[in-house]
């Protein structure tokens, strides 16, 4: 430690849940919090764990996220630019830092502003399930999956990377991977770079003993309203998917949790077609709804979920498992998920596969 203050970035609950663990092993001095924009309307949610600890943080600094929405490519360039000089002005106010830590490697906003913060280190949360190809990237792009996420820029039109100067954010010379994925990370690092492993034990340990339910939480996501699948594709898996659950025995209640970017509407239609009982209303991270919930679910089922990976380090003796995805599901991002897939198969030996198209719909085999 070196008396400068500690500095946090995060834009959604989940990488807010990390960063408080984070600052949980930090032994002693301060740290600031930055709010960066609402990711997929995360704000109240991410209020609602500050309050539980508030001591956590010396200030909040809440700064407006990249603009959004549709336009002529020059004008939303000029806003970006009007963005990225906040940025920069932010940076100069927060001054110089001991550890800055965020939590979105993938997001121009967040890489413009901890490079341009001072600091000894720098830290990156997980924010889903990225890490490990993060890590990927890093030391081999040519073999990694999709690795261009990684490189933001800010400009669309070549009139305004030659006016305003694209100055994309550089790639951090060493970074500090705070992660549950260190079996997975750690083969594939850069030199240079560091591991620090956890296992939600600050959260855990505010958590009291709870039983096991009889409850299947089944968890959405926001694939058709991304553009990943179809809306007809989503609805099928999903309706396909608790058919086998009832194929391979389970008959008590199965609980749709909608991802928080999933359409209310689309997600109460989905519940009456396939006969689910709607969870999951405060927003929160399902791994905090697990640690706070009275009677604890059976089982949890995921789609293409990093909580197939954190539930399984909350909760060793919890069964989890995962939809396998049809031919055809996946029309965008296509690598993206299918590496998100793979991780989950790869981390969790546990894990097993609910194929809802096969006769004996459960399997332990990759697919």
């Amino acid at each position: 430690m070196t008396g400068l203050a500690d500095l946090v970035v995060v834009s959604s609950p989940l990488q807010y849940v990390n960063a408080a663990e984070w600052r949980r092993r930090r032994a002693g001095g301060v740290a600031d919090l930055v709010l960066l924009g609402d990711r997929a309307g995360g704000a109240a949610a991410i209020d609602a764990l500050i309050a539980r600890d508030p001591s956590l943080w010396r200030r909040i600094v809440r700064h407006p996220g990249r603009p959004q929405g549709a336009g002529p490519r020059m004008l939303r360039d000029a806003a970006d630019l009007r963005h990225r000089r906040s940025l920069e002005a932010l940076a100069r106010e927060l001054g110089e830092r001991d550890a800055v830590a965020f939590g979105d490697f993938r997001n121009v906003s967040h890489r413009a502003l901890v490079a341009s913060v001072r600091h000894r280190e720098l830290v990156l949360l997980d924010d889903g399930s990225v890490a490990p190809q993060v890590a990927a990237a890093r030391r081999d792009p040519a073999t990694a999956p999709a690795p261009e996420r990684f490189q933001p820029g800010w400009f669309r039109t070549a009139l305004a990377r030659a006016a305003f100067g694209e100055r994309a954010p550089p790639d951090p010379p060493s970074l500090t991977f705070f992660t549950v994925y260190g079996s997975l990370i750690g083969p594939t690092m850069l030199s240079g770079d560091r591991l620090e492993r956890h296992a939600y034990e600050g959260w855990r340990s505010r958590s009291a003993a709870a039983p096991r339910g009889g409850d299947v939480w089944l968890l959405g996501s926001n694939h058709a309203e991304a553009g990943i699948c179809s809306p007809d594709a989503y609805r099928a898996l999903i309706v396909d998917g608790v058919a086998a659950l009832r194929r391979a025995g389970h008959a008590g209640p199965v609980v749709y949790r909608p991802h928080r970017g999933e359409r209310a509407d689309r997600a109460q239609t989905l519940a009456r077609e396939a006969g689910l009982t709607l969870g999951g209303g405060d927003g929160l991270p399902v791994e905090i709804a697990y640690l706070d919930a009275a009677v604890r679910p059976a089982r949890v089922v995921v789609i293409a979920s990093s909580a197939a990976d954190t539930l399984s380090v909350i909760d060793p003796e919890l069964p989890i498992a995962r939809l396998a995805l049809p031919d055809g599901y996946l029309r965008r991002q296509r690598e993206h998920i299918l590496a998100v897939v793979a991780g989950h198969d790869a981390f969790n030996p546990r894990l097993v596969v609910l194929k809802p198209a096969a006769a004996s719909p459960w399997t332990n085999s990759i697919s």
